[in-house]
């Protein structure tokens, strides 16, 4: 455990009262010491976690797919920005540019933009990416103004959350505050109504029964607006996936990881991937103010089903022995079956109008 950043947390709340569930995330893994994201590499069997483009090549060889069959016929000035935010290893943009140097330049059609904060999988990503050029950013503010062509696999879900809980028809925040006794943390509630309350749809209000929670996050509507604005100003697309529901579940989906184990988010702050669901109904709720075109959200299983998955997956067994085609078919079934991401992971697209609708939706 960051014993550090636990100190730093329980005097935080001693001198200025509980916190946030939004401040603790944003702590416990931006933090720019402490921070998990800040430092190491949590990817993989020796990591923490391990995303799609980790599980099998196929995940990122259909998303330069996609890329390639939005791209043909868009009419714009080359080069357009690839973006990618999170990209983790940088595998799934290096599977991505490998497909689709089989149908376009490359080299002259884009510029690689990636959204990176931590300097150690800046440098993994330098590696993987050297014969690109690529661009780094802290975050968007500093990517050109020129059409975006996004990426964003599992990022949304480590954006910091407020949890509000509604009593006597009022809503709450969740807080977190030090526990009686001892130097651990734990959950308290706000005791006056919170102005996030305002924020919640009537349509979703009224379906709100008392001790009901929900999750807002002004940091991924913050997210939503840069690229839809960007998509509105300039053209492009935005391709995002993430874990999450499409309509509010009215609990907690709160949830640390460590060494592959769900753990208890207040335990280890610093040392747990911290990350919520995404309400996928707040986004497309939200992209209604906005000029563009919102496809989904569809499921993992049914996007890259459409996207051919299965028939590449054939193509790569061709020829190889019995234990490496069981080997591409089991990262198959991971990615798409319904008990493991096939369901949870849902599949969103944003598109500028002059954009023929996209495969797999």
């Amino acid at each position: 455990m960051s014993d550090t950043l636990l100190n730093k947390l329980v005097h935080r709340i001693n001198t200025t009262g509980p916190i946030s569930v939004a401040e603790f995330m944003a702590e416990s893994l931006i933090h720019k010491i402490h921070g998990y994201y800040t430092h190491g590499d949590p990817f993989g069997t020796k990591g923490d976690f391990t995303t799609a483009p980790e599980i099998s090549q196929i995940f990122g060889e259909l998303l330069g797919l996609w890329m390639v069959t939005v791209l043909n016929g868009y009419k714009t000035n080359y080069p357009i920005c690839l973006v990618e935010l999170g990209p983790g290893r940088g595998t799934l943009m290096s599977d991505m540019l490998r497909t689709m140097s089989k149908f376009i330049d490359v080299d002259t059609m884009l510029e690689i933009h990636l959204v990176e904060t931590n300097k150690d999988l800046r440098t993994l990503q330098s590696k993987v990416l050297e014969k690109n050029n690529t661009t780094w950013h802290e975050d968007l503010s500093s990517l050109p103004n020129k059409p975006w062509f996004l990426i964003a696999n599992e990022f949304l879900d480590a954006l910091p959350i407020h949890q509000i809980v509604k009593f006597d028809g009022k809503w709450v925040e969740r807080l977190i505050s030090q526990a009686k006794q001892s130097h651990n943390l734990t959950w308290t509630i706000g005791r006056m109504p919170s102005q996030l309350g305002l924020l919640v749809p009537e349509d979703v209000n009224a379906l709100a029964g008392d001790n009901a929670l929900l999750e807002l996050s002004p940091a991924v509507l913050g997210i939503l607006k840069s690229i839809a604005e960007n998509i509105t100003a300039y053209g492009g697309a935005a391709l995002i996936i993430d874990y999450g529901y499409t309509q509010p579940t009215f609990t907690s989906s709160l949830q640390a990881i460590r060494k592959h184990q769900f753990v208890d988010p207040l335990e280890q702050p610093g040392d747990a991937d911290i990350s919520s669901h995404i309400d996928f109904s707040l986004i497309k709720r939200e992209s209604n103010f906005y000029d563009l075109n919102f496809y989904g959200p569809v499921t993992q299983r049914e996007f890259l089903t459409r996207m051919g998955i299965n028939e590449r997956a054939l193509a790569l067994q061709k020829n190889k022995g019995l234990e490496a085609s069981k080997n591409i078919q089991t990262a198959v079934n991971r990615l798409i079956t319904a008990d493991d991401m096939g369901n949870l992971f849902k599949v969103i697209a944003l598109t500028s109008h002059n954009i023929i609708r996209p495969p797999g939706f």
